[in-house]
């Protein structure tokens, strides 16, 4: 049993999470920059884990999540579609731990390395709201998404 946080039946996983957690492969569907609330959201598709059978991959448990990176700044992207098909994150780093300049928070300049390219930026943390519980999948994202 763990202690995350539910909101409205949806399992919240916070920063606190980040070394159980691991983003690779998961689908990312959509982007929303940061605007007045400093906000970067990403609509994924989440693997919470793979299934393997005579060393090779039978299937996934999928969700769809949303990640949320919070009191966004210096963001850089640097993007490159030169093939049609699905966006994949490969990986998601964060270091540098510092305090931010009132001593109030902890700063984290975090990289996220998709297959296209990568997404730079620091920030005090995210939330990654899984809003439907996991499903198994014979593929890394959900035929049906059904929010």
């Amino acid at each position: 049993m763990n202690d995350r946080q539910t909101i409205n039946g949806c399992e919240i996983w916070t920063d606190a999470d980040f070394a159980e957690m691991g983003w690779h492969d998961a689908v990312l569907y959509s982007m929303s920059f940061p605007q007045a609330n400093c906000t970067i959201g990403f609509d994924i598709d989440y693997i919470f884990e793979w299934h393997w059978q005579d060393d090779a991959v039978r299937g996934w448990d999928v969700a769809p999540c949303t990640l949320e990176f919070h009191d966004v700044t210096n963001l850089k992207l640097s993007l490159d579609w030169q093939t049609l098909g699905d966006t994949s994150i490969q990986d998601i780093n964060r270091q540098n731990s510092r305090l931010s300049p009132n001593g109030k928070f902890i700063l984290w300049d975090y990289q996220i390395e998709l297959d296209v390219g990568a997404i730079q930026f620091t920030a005090t943390g995210f939330t990654q709201t899984v809003r439907r519980p996991p499903v198994f999948s014979d593929s890394q994202q959900l035929a049906q998404r059904g929010e």
